[in-house]
């Protein structure tokens, strides 16, 4: 161990008095030899005399460099660790409070929703009031119309009602609508008016004229014992689906099944109500 040590100081003497004749070396100015070639030599001078080789300079160089990219990786491997664990965190859940504005406003939406429909419906019912009452202040019908039959002979009624089904049925409505409006001008207590006067209402339905439609199938009731009483209470029902009024609709397919319980129509009736 003391031996070691010996060996130490004499060396770190002779690493000194090396350097000093080193310094002097280049004072003096030797040529031909670079600055780093001279430092290069001395290290190399140095490393021989601790007994330390080219290689185990080159393994202790190129182990430090490792060891420095290694905290290096490591630096930046810390760095992601918060992004991705901040990535893989879930979002945080809605509050009580914010949820229960959520809540009421969808309510306020849908009470909203609510209002305008019913507005529209009121307008719709309206209009349907406005055109009644306008029609009720005629006193007649157009029955003179050009090629209709302005009075038809109460031996002739049952053929001329005959003839304006066949136009009916051969889609020729204006000119149906002509006849039965005709018969009924001639006899209105005749035992096919309320016929007369259902058909008056097919033939605007036909027409798409609803509302005329509307009215006419109403006056079906105005007429004692007839047997288009059911009928009329169904067409009563499609004229408001065709005009939008599901609301009144189902009133009347209702109305039907209560009123006419044996009616043909009342199957119908019923599927128009679940489709509503």
């Amino acid at each position: 161990m003391i031996n070691r040590i010996m060996i130490l100081i004499f060396a770190g003497f002779f690493i000194a008095s090396l350097l000093s004749n080193c310094g002097t070396s280049r004072k003096e100015g030797e040529e031909g030899v670079s600055e780093e070639e001279a430092k290069q030599k001395e290290l190399d001078e140095i490393e021989a005399l601790l007994g330390i080789t080219r290689e185990e300079s080159d393994t202790q160089k190129q182990e430090q460099k490792k060891g420095q990219d290694d905290d290096m990786l490591g630096l930046l491997k810390s760095d992601q660790v918060p992004l991705q664990e901040e990535e893989a965190a879930p979002k945080k859940p809605v509050s009580a409070d914010t949820q229960k504005e959520i809540t009421q406003l969808k309510s306020e939406v849908e009470k909203k929703n609510q209002l305008i429909a019913d507005l529209q419906a009121q307008i719709r019912r309206q209009g349907d009031k406005i055109y009644e009452l306008e029609t009720q202040k005629q006193t007649a019908r157009p029955y003179a119309a050009a090629g209709s039959v302005s009075d038809v002979p109460p031996g002739e009624y049952g053929d001329t009602y005959q003839q304006a089904l066949d136009q009916f049925h051969s889609h020729d409505y204006k000119a149906a609508l002509q006849m039965f409006e005709s018969l009924l001008a001639s006899d209105a207590n005749n035992s096919l008016s309320d016929n007369a006067q259902y058909w008056i209402g097919e033939c605007h339905y036909a027409l798409r004229q609803y509302k005329k439609a509307i009215i006419d199938f109403e006056k079906v009731f105005t007429f004692p014992n007839s047997n288009k009483d059911d009928a009329a209470q169904f067409k009563l029902g499609l004229c408001y689906i065709r005009l939008g009024d599901n609301a009144k609709a189902r009133e009347e397919f209702q109305r039907l099944i209560d009123v006419f319980p044996n009616s043909e129509y009342v199957r119908r009736a019923r599927e128009h109500l679940t489709a509503l």
